[in-house]
């Protein structure tokens, strides 16, 4: 097998790229002549025309081709130019057709293909498709149930504008609504798939909440677009395609796939190239150019280990749009290890693990060689000029990669570690906000949210309100800390009468409220006792526990007309009348117990 590029300029120059490579191209030892063609012109008539030279010149050669945003020919990437990659076969052969979408399901469609193009001695399937007029994910799904082991690649037909349509072909025959494909077989070809993310995913994982196929409605249980606009600050109206560089990444057995946001619904949808699953598990993602180029030196060292005469690469067009100047650093290298070619999709197709995927953001590449014909020596390959290494590291030193690379590593690090100490952040924010920071008990704001509640409930309610008596002349004689400690015992005096069900808070700074469910009363009654009997137990056990309560209580019967509010003000005066009737003697005992210590009174 051997593999010849060439930009088209007119027939002129293909009549004599053809006669400069004759000896090549009409050899009898030839078995099957592939011509790829990847336009940067959208013309029907162009393409009629291309289709027709290219027969003339190579009768037998089987055409598959495609429009796209962009070419790769010999490692260089371009934008509106034609490119044609003729790969030379000594043994392996060739099956081709073009299938025009009518009105058969995707996945029958998939079927269908498969059906009609495959094979035992299959090896590979290139094929190109009109994406965007069809479900893709499940035609591929239906090539996958008929042929699970194929080596399915290619891509959708890519277009520089949303005025130009995008199309295939196969031969003369122009698909504007279908797919073409083209299966290689042969016992002596040899095919290898390889591909190259370099997304580096973002912030916290979320989950895919309502979605329809490629249009995801909610994402947490949020709208899509607003979960775009929370974290990236994306305006649907201004900016909106600003969105492509930041997919969502999952990960299906195994693999990382990138799923690229391409349109913006008024319901704060968002339609994706690609299907999502209810449920799946996603996050933000942005282009690394450090990782992109890292991967390439990877692949470069995986397929220098194989047999290798053509390579063919089919990425997407938002690589193209991230790397702009430097597109071409992906492909160079590869160029050093065999003539290189392809173009850049709205959509990749990709087989792995037995599985058919539809992949965004990523550059897939397809390795062939026939045995017959390797340049293999003991696993290794041999690289003409510079090495792949080498030719990596000497680009990433000509571009801002080597400079922004650590920096992209380190923001990345760094997302995600904010990202964590912010979730922390939020659950200690959540528990401060309604707890106690010296009692541990809940505060004001959420007992009032639990009277709100049972405010609702048909259902028996007791208010309990506690005070703990003379805390100021504790504090000023003995000082805050002594104080503050007298509150927690009596914090833990509270949570240990009360019932699990009970809602127990501070609300003040010597004032504690009791929300009791259910038979209220005998309840309500229960806890007051106890609670009293667990303040006097501490001052027994020591004396400089000057721990002494006003305790009152309410409650409103089930089915009473009577509101929460009313029934804390009336456990409220319960409780003041109790502090006045003991109040002389409550600071008598208090006086006597700071005697007993010995210490001065203020």
């Amino acid at each position: 097998m051997k593999t010849i590029n060439t930009y088209y300029k007119d027939y002129l120059g293909l009549v004599e790229f053809v006669q400069q490579h004759q000896q090549l191209l009409v050899s009898q030892e030839n078995t099957a002549i592939l011509v790829q063609v990847f336009s940067g012109r959208y013309e029907a008539e162009f393409i009629e025309r291309l289709t027709g030279e290219i027969l003339a010149v190579l009768p037998l050669a089987y055409i598959v081709g495609t429009t796209a945003s962009g070419v790769i020919m010999n490692g260089e990437v371009s934008g509106l130019n034609t490119v044609l990659s003729i790969s030379v076969f000594q043994h392996a052969v060739l099956r081709g057709r073009s299938f025009h979408k009518v009105d058969q399901e995707d996945f029958q469609f998939g079927r269908h293909i498969a059906a009609s193009l495959a094979s035992v001695a299959a090896k590979a399937l290139i094929l190109f498709g009109t994406g965007n007029s069809f479900n893709v994910d499940q035609v591929l799904k239906g090539i996958e149930m008929e042929t699970p082991r194929l080596l399915v690649i290619g891509g959708n037909a890519g277009t520089n504008s949303m005025m130009n349509p995008a199309f295939v072909f196969y031969n003369q025959d122009i698909v504007k609504c279908g797919l073409v494909g083209l299966v290689l077989e042969g016992d002596d070809l040899e095919a290898y798939l390889y591909s190259n993310l370099g997304w580096q995913a973002i912030g916290k994982e979320m989950t895919i909440t309502e979605v329809k196929g490629s249009r995801v409605y909610t994402i947490n249980n949020i709208p899509a677009y607003q979960v775009y606009q929370r974290y990236l600050g994306i305006d649907k109206i201004g900016n909106f395609l600003n969105v492509v560089e930041f997919p969502l990444i999952l990960k299906r057995r195994g693999i990382l796939t990138a799923r690229t946001p391409m349109i913006y619904y008024k319901d704060d949808s968002i339609g994706f190239a690609g299907e999502f699953a209810e449920g799946e598990k996603v996050r933000l993602s942005f282009g690394d150019q450090g990782l992109i180029f890292e991967m390439i030196e990877k692949l470069c060292q995986e397929i220098n280990q194989r047999a290798v005469e053509g390579i063919f690469v089919y990425s997407c067009e938002s690589r193209r749009g991230f790397l702009q100047d430097f597109a071409s650093i992906e492909t160079r290298p590869l160029q050093k290890l065999a003539p290189t070619a392809g173009f850049f999709t709205a959509g990749e197709y990709y087989h792995s693990v037995g599985m058919n995927q539809l992949l965004n953001a990523t550059m897939t590449v397809l390795v062939l060689a026939e045995q017959g014909d390797s340049l293999q020596k003991q696993g290794k390959m041999t690289c003409d000029g510079v090495g792949c290494t080498d030719t990596v590291y000497s680009l990433y030193q000509d571009s801002i990669a080597g400079r922004s690379s650590g920096v992209m590593k380190a923001l990345a690090h760094l997302i995600n570690t904010v990202t964590t100490e912010l979730e922390q952040a939020n659950k200690e924010l959540y528990y401060i906000g309604l707890h106690d920071s010296l009692t541990g008990l809940y505060n004001r704001t959420f007992f009032e949210q639990g009277m709100k509640h049972l405010a609702k409930v048909d259902d028996s309610v007791g208010i309990i309100i506690c005070d703990m008596d003379c805390l100021k002349l504790v504090n000023d004689t003995l000082g805050h800390e002594f104080g503050d400690r007298m509150l927690r015992l009596l914090a833990s005096i509270m949570l240990e009468s009360c019932r699990e069900e009970d809602i127990v808070a501070r609300i003040g700074g010597d004032e504690f409220a009791i929300l009791v469910k259910g038979n209220a009363e005998s309840e309500a009654e229960g806890i007051c006792e106890r609670i009293a009997a667990g303040a006097k137990k501490v001052r027994d056990l020591r004396k400089d526990n000057l721990l002494y309560l006003s305790v009152g209580f309410a409650f409103k019967e089930k089915k009473s007309a009577q509101s929460l509010s009313e029934v804390f003000k009336n456990a409220d005066n319960a409780m003041y009348q109790y502090k006045l009737k003991y109040k002389d003697q409550v600071r008598n005992a208090i006086m006597k117990g700071l005697d007993q210590m010995n210490v001065d009174r203020p």
